[in-house]
């Protein structure tokens, strides 16, 4: 296996549930490791662990929308198999929930950018 191969298969059970809860999932670990991180950095007085893990997620998200996007483009390649009517609505829905998680993810980085969280 290339460096450049995808690992998950492009469809079935593993690929589906990454697609459509993969976003949603990391924008949680977001949610609950900021509410964790903060006063630790408070503690180190530096917001850079804060940082990190806001671009992690991001990262997590974009996986789960190209997992997503890999999941439509099966679903259209072989419109004859009997879940690729299924797949298709999987991959759509997957893209809008990691578009809308990553905005969602980016607005709550924004405050600390600005406000520092110990004040």
């Amino acid at each position: 296996m290339s460096a450049t191969e995808d690992r998950l298969p492009t469809s079935g059970r593993l690929r589906r549930a990454d697609a459509t809860l993969g976003a949603v999932a990391w924008w949680g670990l977001h949610l609950a490791g900021t509410y964790w991180l903060v006063p630790r950095t408070c503690e180190l007085s530096a917001t850079w662990p804060l940082h990190l893990l806001t671009v992690a997620v991001l990262a997590g998200i974009l996986r789960a929308g190209w997992s997503a996007a890999q999941l439509r483009r099966s679903a259209r390649a072989r419109p004859d198999r009997h879940d690729s009517r299924r797949d298709l609505f999987l991959g759509w829905s997957g893209l809008a929930l990691a578009v809308f998680f990553a905005a969602v993810t980016l607005a709550e980085w924004s405050p600390v950018l600005v406000v520092d969280p110990c004040w």
